[in-house]
């Protein structure tokens, strides 16, 4: 048994050497990610904490953003029922288009955030899922705060294998929203250059992020997920 999760955000960190990123070579790459449609951005802000690309929300709580940072390049997909794969062709090229304006030829760091909700088999209420199965102290233990609960989750960290330089962070939480659901979210961060010629590569470790979560993850609480 396991799941179909439902992703509901992604993010992406492309770390680089410091510098100072010019106004004017940013609105060049907004201007030729504007001629594409799938991956461009309507919107160009300077702020003091970055310079901004971003599309209007069509929904409440939707994020389409791109931040450029004095070291790093951020992009958010929230709430918009982005795939992998659209995420994925965003994170390369917009990558790709920025490295070569900005004349930046390595990345030092790369991190990946994927969201994702499920819905457990066997429990209509996810906090009696997690309290039960997961943390499990006992139905007594419970009573000690003598009063409801709220919210729970779990932090697990799993750090690289020999030969690897993926660690990925796991959080698994009700969701406030919907309290059938639960929020998993998963952080992969991988240390090692791509240079600019090789942002494709971006995509793989993407999608090692999102496979970890829709293997490993789910399969580990569908072992849980019984009557």
């Amino acid at each position: 048994m396991t799941y179909d999760p439902r992703t509901i955000a992604f993010a992406a960190e492309i770390l680089y050497p410091p510098q100072q990123v010019r106004a004017d070579l940013v609105q060049s790459v907004h201007n030729a990610l504007y001629r594409q449609p799938a991956i461009g951005y309507q919107n160009f802000q300077v702020a003091p904490d970055g310079i901004h690309l971003s599309n209007l929300p069509q929904a409440p709580g939707q994020v389409s953003l791109a931040t450029f940072s004095w070291d790093r390049l951020i992009l958010r997909e929230e709430l918009r029922g982005t795939s992998v794969e659209d995420f994925a062709t965003r994170v390369v090229n917009v990558t790709t288009a920025a490295f070569q304006t900005l004349g930046i030829t390595t990345s030092l760091v790369q991190q990946f955030v994927v969201r994702s909700l499920i819905a457990p088999r066997h429990y209509r209420d996810g906090r009696e899922f997690l309290s039960r199965r997961l943390v499990a102290p006992g139905t007594d233990a419970w009573q000690s705060f003598d009063r409801p609960l709220q919210s729970l989750g779990v932090r697990l960290v799993f750090p690289p294998q020999p030969g690897n330089r993926d660690t990925y962070h796991v959080r698994v939480e009700t969701w406030p929203q919907d309290q059938r659901s639960i929020w998993i979210e998963n952080t992969g961060s991988f240390a090692g250059p791509v240079t600019t010629t090789d942002t494709p590569q971006l995509a793989n470790l993407l999608d090692s992020t999102y496979r970890f979560v829709t293997g490993p993850v789910c399969n580990f609480l569908a072992t849980l997920d019984t009557p």
